[in-house]
């Protein structure tokens, strides 16, 4: 299980706050957690902050960096933006890998960020969705990752290097979505094999929901037994994480022991 940590993120208010006043301890000390609780990917995401966006991204990356030696993602819906500030971060990091999170398969979207992933030799998340926007169904989804998944495969990105993200939405406005997300999972993961990485959003689900930390370890192990193995999810949730690692676990992705959390801590490198 890939986690991507959600918590370097500009809509949260003191993430916010760091970036428009370049105060790094904020971001140094949320990183630190963040690993410590078993981030494999450090998703950065500058929300709604003032200045220039890729200058900001920039310092952010730079920042992580100084508390990490984990990949970073950039997240950001505007492509072109998106595209150079992965220039930008490749250029002062160059030893870090970088994920870009995210395309869709819109033409116009999969022509500026896919190039630039084969370029800087960055990972990529692909959104199951075009420029008509989220799919109310499996087959749409499908259909826009099997069209991201070729373009990239033909820009010369590996497998292992691609991300399908079959786009959940609140379940309080989108019963039906949870469990047309996990059968895209399923249909998706037979395009290749090796089979590409599937990521969601996961808070994404119980957005406004008064249950939000159950629903969330509820449709993250349903989503694990789907064929998901990668969650953009707060990693410094302890129920949460732990719920991923037992999935796994029960699906013999790891070595049961009877303290396999314990196990799990060491595989990675974590105290405690």
């Amino acid at each position: 299980m890939h986690i991507f940590s959600e918590r370097i993120n500009g809509m949260y208010r003191d993430v916010r706050s760091a970036i428009n006043e370049k105060e790094k301890a904020a971001v140094l000390a949320l990183t630190k957690e963040q690993v410590a609780g078993g981030a494999d990917i450090m998703d950065i995401n500058l929300g709604p902050t003032k200045g220039d966006p890729v200058e900001n991204f920039v310092w952010l990356a730079q920042t992580v960096a100084e508390a990490t030696d984990l990949p970073i993602s950039l997240d950001s819906a505007k492509p072109k933006m998106l595209a150079e500030a992965v220039r930008r971060v490749k250029e002062a990091l160059p030893n870090t890998r970088l994920v870009i999170n995210s395309s869709t398969a819109a033409p116009e979207n999969m022509e500026q960020l896919i190039p630039v992933a084969a370029e800087t030799g960055s990972a990529i998340i692909g959104l199951t969705m075009d420029q008509e926007g989220v799919p109310g169904n499996v087959e749409k989804r499908v259909e826009c990752g099997a069209t991201f998944f070729m373009a990239a495969m033909e820009a010369g990105i590996m497998p292992e290097d691609i991300y399908l993200d079959p786009i959940i939405l609140p379940v309080n406005v989108a019963q039906k979505q949870p469990m047309n997300v996990l059968e895209a999972i399923r249909q998706l993961s037979m395009l290749s094999d090796p089979p590409p990485h599937f990521i969601l959003g996961l808070s994404n689900v119980s957005q406004q929901c008064l249950f939000r930390n159950l629903l969330n370890r509820t449709y993250l192990v349903m989503a694990i037994s789907a064929g998901l193995d990668a969650a953009i999810m707060d990693a410094a949730d302890k129920d949460l994480v732990e719920a991923a690692v037992s999935a796994e676990v029960l699906m013999e992705k790891h070595l049961y022991s009877d303290d396999y959390i314990k196990a799990w801590k060491m595989q990675k490198g974590i105290a405690g």
